[in-house]
């Protein structure tokens, strides 16, 4: 039987953070795959930036942009009865041309695509990481200008059409089984892993001094790596630590991340607070200082509404720094962390106490390590199966003409 060729989509930026970090471990992931199976993978990315940083890890990926006619034909595909067109005269999106001229068998999304709506032959496999326009539609990043609309269509013809759904938890196997009526049996859940840069760096302490020195920071502070989004929730977290300097706490925060919209409220929040001395943003980092950052913190502190799982709490662990995480999202932390209210700064500066009392840090830091252990073993059952579902699907098409 002839390998299996799959087209593995890379569409996030680096500035997206966790958005490129784990379809980065993907990438990795399956060109291992392939090599054992006997399977090819070709890696595409809009992005130069990311074909630079894929050839870091040996990988020659392909650039392939948008262009101006598939974006028309987006559109169109947006408008149903241009279905009927395409059926009819058997049109094919030069993005779909491109992949077809290069033998590509099967696509396959690293994350959430409107790409997959130009394909009129070819199968695919989309990843869904979450459906937050559904559980928190409040939020104008998932609701305004049409996005809550946009994305019902992506994830429900998507998900319905993919011949493979990948999920990061168990819960959104449910959630996608009782809102889009998908089959259980075409999910497959494989958890989110520490980013490469932070669970493969060495720690030493004088090159993570150089990262501190380099952004004049002191350790011990707490550490939120987040894009600044509404749903981020920051000003929780800055009104936890006003509250705990009225109490007589000074705690540090250090934030960074790309802006995404919600910098000046949050610029405006630490004025407000009179927290200019406490709070340090250091805006987008690079993804080989993020381990540095984690280990020079006293917690990771992460008040996000969006879940039911993050990849910071998981970088977090890797390295050993414990973590202060919503109670809503205690699925995925066990007992590996101090839950709170994400609606409640007062539960947040409770948290925050209590990660300062004796033997909490080092409780939370054994905790942290055995729950990233069971995501190893749940992720090495998710990826068994995920192979297994593919040679069934190579075994398919391969009764089928080219």
């Amino acid at each position: 039987m002839r390998p299996l060729r799959l087209a593995v989509m890379l569409e996030q930026a680096l500035e997206v953070g966790g958005g490129f970090q784990q379809p980065l471990n993907d990438v990795l992931w399956l060109r291992d795959w392939a090599a054992k199976s006997n399977n090819e993978i070709v890696v595409y990315s809009p992005y130069p930036k990311t074909q630079q940083i894929l050839k870091e890890f040996g990988i020659e990926a392909r650039l392939l942009k948008f262009g101006m006619l598939d974006y028309a034909f987006l559109f169109l595909k947006y408008c149903k009865p241009f279905d009927l067109v395409q059926i009819g005269l058997e049109l094919k999106s030069p993005f779909e041309r491109a992949l077809i001229r290069d033998g590509i068998d099967v696509v396959h999304f690293t994350s959430t695509s409107k790409r997959h709506l130009l394909l009129y032959q070819l199968p695919f496999i989309i990843t869904i990481f979450d459906g937050c326009h559904r559980d928190a539609p409040e939020f104008p990043e998932v609701r305004a200008f049409g996005e809550f609309e946009r994305r019902e269509i992506l994830f429900g013809l998507g998900s319905m059409k993919a011949v493979l759904v990948l999920v990061n938890a168990p819960e959104l196997v449910e959630d996608l089984s009782r809102r889009y009526a998908v089959e259980r049996s075409r999910m497959v859940s494989i958890p989110f892993s520490p980013s490469v840069y932070v669970s493969s760096a060495d720690g030493t302490d004088s090159g993570d001094d150089a990262v501190l020195k380099k952004y004049r920071l002191e350790r011990d502070y707490l550490f939120y790596p987040a894009q600044f989004w509404p749903h981020k929730n920051h000003p929780t977290l800055l009104a936890a630590l006003a509250r705990l300097r009225e109490q007589g706490r000074t705690e540090r925060l250090v934030l960074c991340g790309s802006d995404r919209g919600g910098r000046e409220k949050i610029d405006a929040a630490i004025a407000a607070y009179g927290l200019a001395g406490q709070v340090t943003i250091l805006g987008f980092v690079e993804s080989s200082e993020l381990a540095a950052l984690y280990r020079g913190a006293a917690a990771l502190v992460m008040p996000s509404y969006f879940g039911p799982t993050n990849l910071p709490p998981l970088e977090a662990w890797a390295v050993g720094t414990p973590v202060i995480y919503p109670e809503a999202f205690k699925a995925q932390a066990g007992d590996a962390a101090i839950l709170f209210d994400y609606d409640d700064p007062a539960s947040l500066a409770n948290a925050i106490t209590s990660l300062r009392t004796e033997g909490t840090s080092l409780r939370l830091r054994e905790a942290g390590e055995r729950r990233l252990q069971q995501l190893v073993s749940e992720t090495e059952l998710g990826r068994q199966h995920f192979a297994q579902q593919m040679e069934r699907l190579k075994h398919r098409l391969a009764l089928m003409p080219r």
